[in-house]
């Protein structure tokens, strides 16, 4: 019977870890910002309206024939990198770190036939 009871805290404390992990890694596709999804568009037409509204882009996977039809098919958020600048400060005579988000936009799966 222990041993029942055992388990049954062991198996309780292993779902709430997976929970907790889920909730702390996320398990959503929020964007970063917003940006328009251009799946399921020819490559040169979705570069053209990521371009347009000025969000930045890269091709992270591309497969088949690059002479062929390239078409997008699937968009994910790259999310944020962080830039470390430093910045003089003359009142205290010393330089000041400042860390600023940069979004790296969106990363794009094209296949072409």
């Amino acid at each position: 019977m222990r041993t029942l009871a055992t388990r049954s805290r062991l198996a309780t404390a292993a779902v709430l870890s997976l929970g907790t992990a889920a909730v702390l890694l996320g398990t959503g596709t929020a964007t970063a910002q917003p940006a328009p999804g251009v799946v399921g568009l020819s490559e040169q037409a979705a570069v053209a309206v990521l371009a347009a509204e000025g969000v930045p882009y890269s091709i992270v996977n591309r497969s088949g024939s690059a002479g062929g039809d390239c078409t997008v098919t699937a968009q994910r958020d790259r999310g944020y990198r962080t830039e470390v600048e430093y910045e003089y400060d003359s009142d205290d005579n010393e330089f000041d770190r400042v860390e600023r988000q940069v979004w790296r936009g969106v990363g794009l799966t094209v296949v072409c036939r």
